[in-house]
């Protein structure tokens, strides 16, 4: 891994030369022929050898290090370090900032030093403006000043597949923190490449917007969310120390405001919350001392949380949601390997039994309820399959989910639905993190694979 300080390579200074004349990634990779994705990691890695965290602060100590330079008209260029002035101003973070042209040259009279010193000043003003200009646009997603129009955005499908690219998350994150609440999907902390975070981002699903919320006091990543009584529940996570907490806070869209409720009998991360007649449930998890089996109930009218009966076997990072009447857990790590197994709970009979296994094990992957239905989408499989699951309680059976295209070892993606539409926000692809916000609509879709046979009986 790349430590700040470190040389840049070549490559990465060729990155940093056409970021210089205000490229955008794609361009960049044509360019250079190679993939956006590989122009993302060179991207981080300059980032982290320069001490950076946004392409305006990189140009900066680039300029500042020389590492790239500014050629007066009447100089010749070092073809080793110069590069000429950029043509047009730098664009904001999501590449849709569009500045006034530069001034025009300078008289001929002026001398190459001149020339030099003020041309960086005028490269130095005009990131600053960029960098206020793509502060305005893409805080929140595309937030801008009241009164303001945002910037158009068409959903774009993924090849012949089934689903949508809607509009990037703001900061790309991995985490579990996701979940909707009428027509908006909340993405709260969770793991950025400045580390665990409190942010918290809202898509408007109709006008295809994010905006910047409230951010949660406590900053936690490996966590969960469920929605009671209209407000948003986030029991537990791991802190940025590494510990698990106990923190349970809630949080509530029409104040946009904060509160605490009664912490967890222990710190959990890493567990499975889910929301059922009235009460909140979370499930599994991992302790300090490992992987748990326990499931609390919480009670939001004595503001108090009790066990009930606990999972079968020990879960941490497991997937499920609650339908017809039941609440499903599948997945998730034993604390030694992945597994595929589908635990079924029952409420009003405190009692949990063996739903058919699902068709891979999977770790870290997303879950949400539709239709009756319950889509597992992601995670670590054991042969890293490119598709996602569904599990019809009816039929007791898993079928294929059709994953978008390229999307093996997508792991800790947030997964929620609004309306017919299911949404996967975010989550981890080999080491880099996500932005990504992708759109399924499972009434299309139909591909049946039968599930092997269970000689289990609930």
């Amino acid at each position: 891994m790349p430590e700040p300080g470190e040389p840049l390579s070549e490559r990465e200074l060729d990155v940093l030369r056409r970021l210089a004349v205000g490229e955008s990634n794609k361009a960049i990779a044509d360019g250079l022929s190679i993939s956006p994705l590989t122009v993302k990691t060179h991207l981080r890695n300059i980032y982290t050898k320069l001490d950076v965290s946004t392409r305006t602060e990189a140009l900066n100590v680039a300029l500042q290090q020389r590492l790239i330079a500014v050629v007066a008209a009447d100089e010749p260029a070092d073809e080793s370090t110069a590069e000429p002035a950029p043509a047009s101003p730098l664009p904001a973070e999501d590449g849709t900032a569009a500045l006034p042209s530069p001034a025009p040259p300078l008289p001929s009279a002026v001398t190459g030093h001149r020339w030099r010193a003020v041309s960086l000043a005028l490269l130095a003003l005009l990131l600053l403006t960029a960098g206020a200009f793509a502060f305005v646009q893409w805080q929140g997603g595309g937030l801008l000043p009241a009164g303001a129009a945002a910037t158009p955005f068409v959903e774009q499908p993924l090849g012949e597949s089934r689903w949508l690219s809607s509009r990037p998350l703001p900061v790309a994150r991995a985490g579990r923190a996701v979940v909707a609440l009428g027509l908006d999907v909340y993405a709260i902390g969770g793991e950025t490449e400045d580390g665990v975070s409190d942010r918290v981002d809202v898509y408007d699903t109709r006008a295809l917007t994010w905006r910047r919320a409230a951010g949660k006091p406590t900053a936690v990543a490996a966590a969960t969310a469920a929605e009671l009584f209209g407000e948003i529940y986030v029991p537990g996570g791991r802190l940025a120390g590494g510990q698990p907490t106990a923190v349970v806070e809630v949080y509530s869209p029409s104040q946009d405001a904060w509160r605490r409720a009664a912490p967890l009998p222990q710190p959990i991360a890493g567990g499975l919350a889910l929301a059922d007649g009235g009460f909140l449930y979370l499930i599994g998890g991992q302790s300090e001392a490992g992987v748990l089996a326990s499931v609390y109930l919480y009670d939001p009218a004595a503001d108090s949380w009790r066990p009930v009966a606990e999972l079968p076997g020990p879960r941490a990072e497991a997937a499920g949601g609650a339908l017809t009447g039941q609440l499903y857990v599948v997945g998730g790590s034993d604390g030694a390997a992945g597994q595929p197994s589908c635990f079924s709970y029952d409420p009003p009979r405190d009692t949990w039994s063996d739903c058919p296994d699902m068709l891979l094990p999977r770790v870290d992957a997303g879950a949400t309820v539709l239709l009756n239905k319950l889509y597992v989408i992601g995670g670590t499989a054991a042969d890293e399959a490119a598709y996602g699951e569904v599990y019809d309680p009816n039929t007791r059976a898993w079928t294929v989910l059709n994953a978008p295209p390229d999307m093996f070892d997508w792991r800790a993606p947030g997964v929620t639905h609004v309306e017919t539409r299911i949404y996967a926000v975010g989550g981890r692809r080999g080491e880099l993190l996500s932005d990504a916000t992708l759109v399924y609509s499972p009434l299309t879709y139909q591909t049946y694979i039968p599930a092997a046979p269970s000689d289990r009986e609930e």
